[in-house]
């Protein structure tokens, strides 16, 4: 399944496979280059769609099973020019075989044509989850707002399940520090299930601050 999200610099596809997960296409509308985020299971539709634009960079959120299922097929058809990126300690989550070649830090820039992908690092879930942040010439002033591709650190309603509270403490931090920091208008575009925006988010999360942290918290939480 394909959906896509047309802007005046760019096309957003997303494909559903696996557990519900979420990968993305996306593509300069001016040069047909193009950026591929996350490869979960039977992304036999991802690699048709990418193989008709030039595919410059594979970038993943982060490196558990549903999201790498795929990453050996979509590595191989596609072999992208500018190579492939993850965290740094999620690195040993991809096979030896196609090996991550892109270092990704917060504010790492990776460019396609008149797009550009802003790294964001946002621990807790994993200790390298890293959110995307798309951008354009426009970003920062009265055009096309962004969007940002959250993996499995930001759903509508809630964080991603955290291991501990240790984790979830880190991942409310990455959250405040750096996801909620963006523009209220930008579109969250997760790596399951459906989208919501940075202002709705926020609302949601208002209603979770104002209460005390119960210090066993972790797991599956809501922010109501």
């Amino acid at each position: 399944m394909s959906l896509v999200f047309t802007g005046k610099y760019w096309s957003v596809q997303r494909f559903v496979s696996g557990f519900a997960n979420n990968a993305f296409l996306i593509t300069c509308t001016r040069t047909n280059n193009a950026v591929i985020i996350e490869t979960p299971a039977e992304p036999v539709e991802l690699v048709e769609a990418a193989l008709k634009t030039g595919v410059e960079a594979i970038l993943i959120t982060h490196g558990h099973r549903d999201h790498v299922e795929g990453y050996e097929f979509v590595a191989d058809s596609i072999r992208p020019t500018h190579g492939i990126g993850i965290g740094a300690n999620d690195r040993s989550s991809l096979p030896s075989s196609a090996p991550a070649t892109l270092d990704v830090a917060t504010d790492q820039i990776f460019s396609t044509g008149d797009i550009s992908l802003r790294a964001m690092a946002t621990p807790g879930h994993t200790p390298s989850s890293t959110c995307y942040v798309l951008e354009t010439p426009e970003s920062n002033a009265a055009g096309e707002s962004a969007h940002v591709f959250t993996g499995d650190t930001l759903f509508p309603g809630g964080p991603g399940k955290s291991s501990s509270h240790v984790a979830l403490e880190q991942m409310l931090e990455s959250l405040e520090s750096h996801i909620f920091t963006l523009p209220e208008q930008v579109s969250v575009l997760p790596g399951h299930g459906e989208f919501t925006t940075i202002g709705e988010s926020k609302r949601e999360y208002s209603v979770f601050a104002a209460r005390p942290l119960d210090p066993d918290l972790s797991g599956d939480v809501t922010w109501a």
